[in-house]
């Protein structure tokens, strides 16, 4: 049956701002680009993204609705220093999970990401 995650896509209505978003704000590595699908290297998978679907309304996505994609990351509070300094707005700021503390935001269409620090809790990073 399923053999594992293998892509993970979403719409966008700017592929151009979104290819910059991933790779320029998030690090993300391109594995291929082109106006109609764009890849990139999640190392255990890969995060596509796909113009707007016929008839599909935007905004695409909505935080705290559908799905999230989450990343992780080695300095999280570097990551929202960045994404607030860019003018994205932190949906929910630093929340504390078994594992490590999460950051929750949106890519320039709505879609929501968590990206998380392993090994960290809330309190250390104010």
């Amino acid at each position: 049956m399923v053999l594992g995650m293998h892509t993970i896509w979403c719409q966008t209505s700017d592929m151009d701002r979104s290819v910059a978003f991933y790779r320029d704000t998030l690090g993300m590595k391109t594995k291929s680009v082109s106006a109609w699908w764009t890849e990139f290297d999640l190392g255990n998978g890969t995060l596509a993204l796909h113009p707007g679907l016929n008839g599909n309304p935007q905004p695409y996505g909505k935080v705290g609705s559908g799905w999230y994609m989450g990343i992780q990351v080695d300095d999280v509070k570097a990551l929202k220093a960045t994404l607030l300094g860019q003018g994205f707005v932190i949906a929910d700021d630093f929340h504390d999970v078994p594992s490590g503390v999460v950051l929750t935001f949106a890519d320039p269409d709505g879609n929501p990401i968590q990206a998380i620090q392993l090994g960290v809790k809330a309190a250390d990073l104010q």
